[in-house]
């Protein structure tokens, strides 16, 4: 029971449970709407940026495959007209090689596959007959040529582009063509060799088959994307963003791409969602530390205002749970009743405890009382003498008995008898003090209880009320008279009970000495009339 009292939710607890519970659930609620907000632009932002910096470097790379075309079809031109000429041919693929930069190496290749003029020299290519497919793709396609990557015979990883050359009449008579290293630092890892490539951001050129031409890292050249979501993407489509799978541990990427139309490549820029996450969080966290002094405020202020709006409700409901206590009412008139709800409660209650109070005082004084008399009954005694008793004084004790009470009754009927017994009672109480006890203890016998008075002046107030009562002129049965025994005791020296004792005794001597008289009984004596 006690630890149930412990944990018994009071509605201010209630009401801060709820209020923080609502500021918690708001405040989560909107910090992760925030971040998944503010996770999304930011997404968006990095995606449509990848995107700009693939189109971008698309439209570099595809001005670079414009001017090498433009390169070597001028030469082709050159070399029409001089094509016979051995040394004429081998000046001008020195020239394109060394004024233009675009290429690694530069051939002229006769119809027959057979290297015609070379540049450098030190590839010792002249009079060489090329076998491999790229080669012989580059004489059948008798236009523009960008060939797939391959592996050279001396172990690099290159392309090949090339221009047919025709004579004057148009025939195809050979072409001139340069490659380009793809896993060295020169020509295209000079425009692709940029700021973004580091481990948060980086660039890939893959071509139309899949597989990796260019990246930083040397160790994903000639390697085949798998992904076939990523292939499908790229592949199906010119330009547009994509989240790139985790690789090797590492978290996903953001990514844009664009395609290379001239060559069929597709450049990919890619930033880790890390660069995403990373700031974010600081963000965030910066905006908790910004708010929560805020919070707390709220919370300290929730507290205070609950508390005093509980205040008043809980000295109410402490009030109620003792409404029969006396100077209740006082408190409840007491707890301030600032705000509607109080006040009405505040009403009801006081108007529910005063009506509680009467009707427990009158359950009191029916419990106590006599109905018919208005005098204590004996409970009504029994409760009343310990404070008489308490007083340590002399405390006289007359008992009084209706003579012949039958005979009234059965003559003059009970209603008369009744009205006999009312009409006692009021005579009873008009010869007692405020002080005194008057009780109705049977159907005709009353007690009077005298504190403070000795036994002659005991004496003299039955005698009083016994001719008071023979006087008096009765309704229905005009004259009755009385029975009265008298006693005093000490009740440090006799008990209640053997007063009383005593006094019935004087009674049944009065009555024993022939009705309407009063006897007089010391507890420790004999009975001695006083009055006959």
């Amino acid at each position: 029971m006690r630890i149930r009292k412990i944990f018994q939710i009071n509605l201010l607890w209630l009401i801060l449970a709820i209020s923080i519970a609502s500021i918690v659930i708001t405040l989560l609620n909107s910090y992760f709407s925030i971040y998944k907000v503010q996770k999304k632009l930011l997404s968006d932002q990095i995606f449509n940026f990848n995107l700009n910096y693939s189109s971008k470097l698309s439209a570099t790379v595809e001005s670079f495959f414009s001017t090498s075309r433009e390169q070597l079809t001028y030469s082709a031109q050159l070399i029409e007209k001089n094509y016979k000429d051995e040394k004429n041919l081998q000046s001008e693929v020195e020239r394109i090689r060394q004024l233009s930069h675009n290429f690694n190496s530069v051939v002229v290749v006769n119809n027959r596959n057979s290297v015609i003029a070379a540049s450098p020299k030190e590839l010792n290519l002249v009079g060489v007959t090329l076998t491999s497919n790229t080669s012989q793709l580059a004489l059948k396609e008798k236009k523009f040529f960008i060939s797939q990557p391959y592996t050279s015979t001396a172990g690099n990883y290159i392309i090949f582009i090339s221009v047919p050359i025709k004579d004057k009449e148009g025939n195809q008579v050979g072409y001139i063509g340069g490659t380009i290293y793809l896993n060295n630092r020169r020509i295209l890892n000079e425009f692709m060799n940029t700021q973004f490539s580091n481990d948060m951001h980086n660039i890939y050129v893959v071509d139309k088959n899949g597989v990796i031409i260019y990246n930083h890292n040397k160790q994903y050249i000639g390697k085949t994307i798998t992904d076939e979501q990523v292939r499908n993407t790229i592949f199906w489509h010119d330009e547009g963003t994509f989240l790139m799978p985790s690789i090797q541990g590492k978290p996903p990427a953001l990514a844009g791409f664009a395609r290379v139309k001239s060559s069929g490549w597709t450049i990919i820029t890619l930033q880790s969602s890390q660069s995403v996450i990373a700031p974010l969080n600081d963000v965030m966290f910066n905006i908790l530390k910004v708010g929560s002094p805020v919070v707390i405020l709220t919370l300290l202020i929730l507290t205070i205002l609950a508390f005093y709006i509980v205040r008043p409700l809980r000295h109410l409901a402490m009030s109620a749970s003792k409404m029969d206590e006396p100077g209740v009412i006082d408190k409840i008139k007491s707890v301030p009743s600032w705000y509607f709800e109080v006040e009405q409660l505040k009403r009801v209650i006081l108007l529910g405890t005063v009506l509680l109070h009467k009707r427990i005082g009158r359950l009191s004084s029916e419990a106590h009382t006599d109905p018919l008399t208005g005098l204590l009954n004996r409970r009504g005694l029994h409760d009343s003498i310990d404070m008489i008793l308490l007083e340590n004084k002399t405390v006289s004790a007359i008992v009084i008995d209706i003579d012949h009470f039958k005979h009234v009754n059965d003559t003059f009927g009970h209603s008369t008898g009744d009205e006999v017994i009312r009409l006692l009672a009021r005579l009873i109480r008009s010869s007692a003090r405020k002080v005194d006890l008057m009780c109705r203890t049977g159907g005709e016998e009353f007690l009077m209880l005298l504190p403070g008075t000795n036994i002659h002046i005991a004496a003299l107030i039955a005698e009083r009320l016994r001719s008071n009562v023979e006087n008096h002129q009765f309704p229905g049965c005009q004259h009755i008279t009385i029975s009265v025994g008298v006693t005093t005791f000490n009740p440090d020296k006799s008990t209640f009970d053997v007063a009383i004792k005593t006094a019935d005794t004087a009674l049944y001597q009065a009555k024993k000495d022939g009705r309407n008289r009063v006897v007089v009984r010391y507890i420790s004596d004999d009975v001695s009339p006083a009055y006959s």
